[in-house]
């Protein structure tokens, strides 16, 4: 029997490239948001799309499937979208809860809440981001992220698996500014920066990241469902591919034939990378590399 997967969120960014690569797998999938441009209407077409809000009401509606992924979001500042910080932080642990509900009443197999890494403060850990670090983090995102994974973690200890899935930077192509998610990546900035012809402004050179290619993210995720032991709790599902801002920019500049970045300090603390100590990540899934994916996002969106 096919397995049937659920996708919330599944016009952004995250979503889109979820469902698309679990359709690629051979599974039946049903893509949930509120609502769907033309473009990634059109790339999901072999999916299931159900263009409403996310509400208890709209998931009564469904049918049972047997893997939940929880992508929609709230990550646009609260004051962008007229909101206070605990109406923010309510609206996205509320979309969760309601999902977590859902999934245990249906029956399904397993729940998958992607969270992120800005459940980490800028004073929290020392050189790299594991499970095992202390999430601090005290702006509504990383509030509602952190209380996102303990709701999921609570959910787990029942028939339901539950695995809370923490992604770094991402960058790939589909990338776009919608209400929910209102500033994309820096690798999407500055290679439009760079297409563009203006030198890519760097403020803190020495900053270093792990950014991981979107479209790797759901074979990833079925790797990580499948291995035996079975994962429960905390992952942080990173390709690991570290590399300091300074570098990033430069490799765009190259890829685009563009000018050379210049670095324009901005007194701006800088973050720390991400990692896994619970599994061998390179052994999990064979991981684009950051300039065959950043060569694979320009060539997606050249002109034809």
């Amino acid at each position: 029997m096919t397995p049937h997967v659920l996708v919330t969120g599944a016009g952004g960014f995250v979503g889109s490239h979820m469902v698309e690569g679990f359709l690629a797998m051979g599974h039946a999938v049903t893509a949930l948001d509120r609502g769907f441009d033309a473009p990634t209407r059109t790339r999901l077409s072999r999916a299931t799309l159900v263009e409403t809000a996310l509400t208890r009401n709209a998931l009564a509606c469904l049918p049972k499937f047997d893997l939940l992924i929880h992508g929609a979001a709230i990550t646009t500042p609260p004051a962008d979208l007229g909101l206070s910080e605990s109406e923010h932080i309510r609206a996205n642990v509320d979309l969760l809860l309601d999902c977590l509900d859902f999934a245990a009443a249906s029956g399904a197999r397993d729940f998958v809440f992607l969270s992120s890494s800005g459940v980490f403060g800028l004073d929290d850990g020392d050189a790299i981001h594991l499970e095992t670090t202390p999430a601090r983090g005290d702006i509504p995102y990383a509030l509602a992220k952190r209380a996102g994974e303990k709701a999921t973690e609570a959910a787990g200890l029942g028939l339901l698996r539950a695995v809370s899935v923490r992604l770094g930077p991402l960058y790939g192509p589909h990338e776009a500014p919608r209400q929910t998610r209102m500033i994309v990546s820096q690798v999407r900035r500055w290679l439009d920066t760079a297409v563009a012809g203006a030198p890519i402004m760097v403020p803190m050179p020495d900053e270093r990241r792990d950014w991981t290619f979107a479209p790797d993210l759901p074979f990833a995720l079925e790797a990580l469902l499948r291995h035996e032991p079975p994962i429960t709790g905390i992952v942080h599902l990173t390709s690991a591919d570290i590399i300091a801002n300074i570098d990033l920019a430069a490799a765009i500049a190259n890829l685009v034939g563009g000018v050379a970045p210049s670095i324009q300090p901005s007194g701006a603390r800088p973050r720390l990378p991400m990692a896994s100590s619970r599994l061998d990540m390179p052994s999990l899934y064979p991981w684009t590399s950051l300039a065959a994916g950043l060569a694979q996002t320009l060539a997606a969106e050249a002109p034809r």
